[in-house]
């Protein structure tokens, strides 16, 4: 780790986080500290890496390492007019969070680091600054904590990350916009609790897996309420297609599109949403019509209850048909070297996992899977498939989400 290297703190859902920042760095190899954080070299600035990400909570970068805290306490007392934005006069609003990366971050060390917070508050106060110590019930400070508190706006936070060979320290640059994600997500004027599900986070995730870039060309399939074709806009992918078999869908979409550019200032070069079976799209489109691909279908009906295993598997093997029709029809609609983020639903019923089979309907219709690379599945956090999929689900669900990513090669 060098100053200047990129820090990227996870969000709740590690496994999607990490897969989405190796694709968004585009290197070899990253520095995966812990299944909360990373250190990678500044390939983009961290505000840009933060607005594009849907998985990372807090951005920041490497400053140096520390022997211990009192080193750290040194650091800050001659480096803390640097540590404040440009020109700001406003009372100093600061904080601190340390980090496992490799070895424990202990309650105690948690503790010296506040003393050393609040001792540097009593030397800003002394040198005619006002200042404030932000904290929270957390271990470490949410982004929420952040925004609140106007820490970035008017002061800074000091990360602290322990690794196995001591302290490195670093500051937070940029933290997670959650008042847009939740925006977008409850603030949308049409909102199917059925068809609309997906949350912008995970769909801002499966656009950045497929690396698109500005000039290409995305469809929605199964655009549901929106939520994919937003996050591509947002993304700066300017000509999107949705359709959906459900007329209700493409009113939905429709109308959240309308909205999000009123409301962001989207401008798309292209935007098309209409009524359509999936399976139709061939015919309409016509071959290799575009070059990505990003979508979850129908995860099939409700479970409520407790479901067996004997009525799950005829589910599997009938949504097993269904999506292998689908997937013939998405591999002659999108370019040779084009690339599909696609989820498939599976089941966790009395302690076993149902996937959908589909083996042989991937290749046969003309997809390779890209896979997360080895040295990140051999985590034992990082929730894959032999398949090369990853799994997006929480504890208590029954359907959850199979997220693979597809690349046509014939």
């Amino acid at each position: 780790m060098e100053p200047g290297d990129i820090i990227a703190l996870f969000g709740r859902e590690p496994t999607l986080s990490a897969w989405e920042l190796f694709r968004l760095a585009g290197v070899p190899e990253f520095t995966l500290l812990s299944k909360e954080l990373a250190v990678v070299p500044p390939v983009m600035s961290p505000e840009k890496l933060q607005a594009h990400a849907g998985g990372l909570v807090k951005v920041g970068v490497v400053e140096g390492t520390v022997a211990d805290l009192a080193a750290l306490e040194h650091e800050l007392v001659q480096r803390w007019p640097d540590l404040v934005p440009t020109g700001s006069t406003a009372r100093i609003h600061f904080g601190g969070s340390a980090y496992e990366a490799g070895a424990p971050a202990t309650r105690t060390l948690r503790k010296e680091l506040g003393i050393v917070l609040q001792r540097l508050k009593k030397h800003l106060v002394a040198h005619g600054r006002s200042a404030r110590v932000v904290v929270a019930k957390e271990p470490t400070l949410p982004s929420s904590a952040l925004v609140q508190g106007k820490v970035l706006q008017q002061g800074f936070e000091v990360l602290l990350l322990v690794t196995p060979t001591g302290l490195v320290w670093g500051r937070t640059v940029a933290t997670q916009d959650i008042s847009s994600y939740g925006d977008r997500d409850f603030g949308r004027p049409a909102r199917d609790s059925v068809s609309g599900m997906l949350p912008p986070k995970v769909a801002q995730v499966m656009v950045n897996l497929t690396q698109p870039k500005p000039s290409d060309r995305l469809l929605d399939p199964f655009c549901g309420s929106g939520t994919i074709l937003q996050e591509a806009l947002l993304l700066g992918i300017s000509k999107v297609h949705g359709s959906d078999i459900s007329p209700k869908a493409v009113d939905d979409t429709t109308e959240n599109l309308a909205w999000l550019a009123k409301h962001y200032r989207v401008e798309p070069e292209m935007e098309d949403v209409v009524q359509r079976d999936a399976k139709d799209l061939p015919r309409v489109l016509g071959p290799e019509a575009v070059d990505v691909i990003v979508t979850e279908p129908y995860l099939g009906p409700p479970q409520r209850g407790i479901p067996r295993g004997r009525i799950i598997l005829p589910l599997v093997s009938a949504l097993s048909r269904q999506y292998e029709g689908w997937l013939r029809a998405l591999g002659q609609v999108v370019r040779v070297g084009g690339r599909v983020a696609m989820v498939f639903p599976f089941f966790r019923v009395e302690q076993h996992g149902y996937f959908l089979q589909l083996q042989h309907a991937i290749g046969d219709a003309g997809f390779t899977v890209i896979a997360p690379p080895a040295w990140l599945t051999a985590q034992p956090w990082f929730r894959s498939t032999p398949r090369g999929s990853i799994l997006y689900s929480r504890p208590d669900q029954v359907v959850g989400r199979e997220i693979i990513l597809l690349k046509k090669e014939k």
